[in-house]
């Protein structure tokens, strides 16, 4: 039973890696309020697809791989704080890339620039505080992707999403129950990384509100 718990933490951990948030809030926006992006099929919106996960999964994970390959990072699962500075550095420069070149693309919607933006502060924040704390990166991520998708629901969502299954079956699942499910989804993913003592309580909650409240900054500075 406890190495199936085991399994099950590194599972969460990795299917909800920090790496993978930007790529997950943007379908998110796709699901909740497909009607934001101008393109939603054919090259146009596979191109769009294609840069995001580049920039913000594929580059930041070479380099990272780069890293350890040269001893600059010790372990990949960055047990120390000092394994985090180069990768956090690396991250932060291609989601800075990706902001400068979505910000203005009118094929991206607003909404979803500021929350690359409140990604980047959350980073240099985080950056700031890994010198002091070993901050849980987890929790900062899915702190900024529970309060993006606040937002999405409160300003831009209807009651019901509607998620295509087959061409004759479409299931409309309560905006409600997806915020229900997502609060259990992060509150198993946060436990996990409790359980398998990657971080102290405080660095969990910490970095929850690091998430939180830089995507606030950034949706406040942005769309404002």
């Amino acid at each position: 039973m406890q190495k199936l718990t085991t399994i099950s933490a590194w599972t969460l951990s990795a299917l909800f890696h920090p790496l993978l948030i930007i790529m997950y809030m943007l379908f998110m926006y796709l699901l909740v309020n497909p009607y934001l992006f101008p393109y939603r099929s054919g090259k146009e919106f596979g191109a769009i697809l294609l840069i995001v996960f580049f920039t913000s999964v594929a580059i930041p994970m070479v380099a990272i791989l780069l890293m350890y390959s040269t001893g600059l990072v010790k372990s990949l699962e960055m047990k120390e704080r000092t394994d985090r500075i180069g990768p956090l550095m690396c991250t932060s420069i291609a989601y800075l890339w990706l902001f400068l070149n979505i910000r203005t693309h009118n094929a991206m919607p607003a909404v979803f620039s500021a929350f690359v933006l409140g990604a980047i502060i959350a980073l240099f924040v985080a950056f700031f505080i890994n010198n002091f704390s070993k901050i849980s990166l987890h929790a900062v991520a899915l702190g900024g992707f529970f309060f993006a998708f606040l937002h999405l629901v409160y300003s831009y969502g209807r009651p019901y999403t509607s998620l295509l299954l087959s061409d004759n079956m479409i299931l409309s699942v309560h905006n409600l129950l997806m915020l229900a499910i997502l609060t259990i989804v992060i509150g198993a993913v946060l436990s996990s990384r409790l359980y398998l003592k990657a971080h102290r309580p405080e660095d969990v909650f910490g970095g929850f509100i690091v998430g939180v409240i830089s995507q606030l900054a950034a949706f406040m500075f942005f769309l404002n």
